[in-house]
């Protein structure tokens, strides 16, 4: 074998030990204030300028709204440029037909398509957040479709479909990611699982926590979240309490923890990116073997 295709097989090899680098998804429902200091977009810009992978979920009024914002744009435009990518809110009413209180009480997967459409024109989004998912084989066709349809429209876009909860195998197929936890704990006790999660490749999942209280709580859960195989992560201390006023939207600021997340996520992906003794060791086998058969080869008979 020539020696370039040495390289090649040893780049190959670091490669897939880099793969499953740990990004933070991060539910921006806050509203891109034109004064940097209270605007949450900042602090997002600011760490996506460090070279920490961050995916944004713009949400302008429950979904795109009826016309392009420029406070948006703006605020979108930036963090892109920062490097970090953005993808635009839609419910979908866990399969169509069960929509909250307050909203129309169907939404097709044609309605669905159409909100991405004006995401891609009004905010040039890097892919869609599918909210309100269903985890049941009975709704799979709904997804199966809205997954073809946005595919064929946006072909490079990052689909995360949310049914916040363990999920059938099936759901695979209609989203690159699926969010398999959302909840209000500090723990992950309790939370139901399915066989594909403790094996599947990290990028295909998703984790978010909200009323997590401290730094040192976050740190477990994002321990654990790498532990449990999750590539997408959020923790924050914003809290939800069903029949507390003050407590409504989990996702309506950053974590008081922010930078310490955004530095635990750093210091993640350095780990990850070092490969472990044994692996090396096999990376090591694996090239001295092709090299030691390139020159058995070479040899004249």
């Amino acid at each position: 074998m020539p020696p370039r295709k040495l390289l090649a097989a040893a780049a190959l090899l670091a490669a897939h030990t880099a793969s499953s680098a740990l990004e933070l998804l991060v539910p921006a429902y806050f509203y891109p204030s034109s004064n940097p200091s209270l605007s949450y977009w900042d602090e997002l810009t600011a760490a996506a300028a460090t070279g920490v992978k961050i995916t944004a979920i713009i949400n302008p009024n429950n979904g795109v709204g009826a016309a392009s914002n420029s406070d948006y744009v703006a605020a979108v435009n930036t963090f892109r440029a920062a490097g970090g990518k953005v993808l635009g809110y839609a419910y979908t009413c866990y399969g169509g037909a069960l929509c909250s209180p307050g909203l129309p009480s169907t939404k097709t997967a044609a309605d669905v398509v159409a909100e991405a459409a004006q995401y891609a024109n009004w905010y040039g989004v890097d892919g869609l957040f599918m909210d309100e998912m269903s985890n049941q084989l009975s709704d799979l066709p709904y997804y199966t479709t809205l997954a073809a349809q946005l595919r064929t429209a946006h072909p490079a876009w990052q689909l995360v479909g949310n049914p916040g909860t363990s999920t059938p195998a099936e759901y695979l197929t209609t989203a690159d990611t699926l969010v398999t936890f959302e909840r209000g704990s500090a723990s992950y006790t309790g939370a139901a699982t399915q066989p594909w999660m403790a094996t599947a490749n990290p990028s295909q999942q998703a984790h978010l926590h909200y009323n997590v209280s401290t730094a040192a709580q976050m740190q477990t859960l994002l321990t654990e979240a790498v532990a449990r195989r999750a590539g997408y992560i959020y923790i924050t201390d914003d809290r939800y309490v069903p029949g507390d006023p003050t407590a409504t939207n989990p996702w309506d600021s950053l974590p008081g923890y922010w930078l310490e997340e955004v530095a635990a996520v750093r210091a993640a992906n350095v780990v990850s990116a070092v490969p472990e003794p044994s692996t090396y060791a096999l990376m090591l086998l694996g090239i001295t073997a092709l090299w030691a058969r390139s020159r058995k080869l070479a040899k004249p008979r």
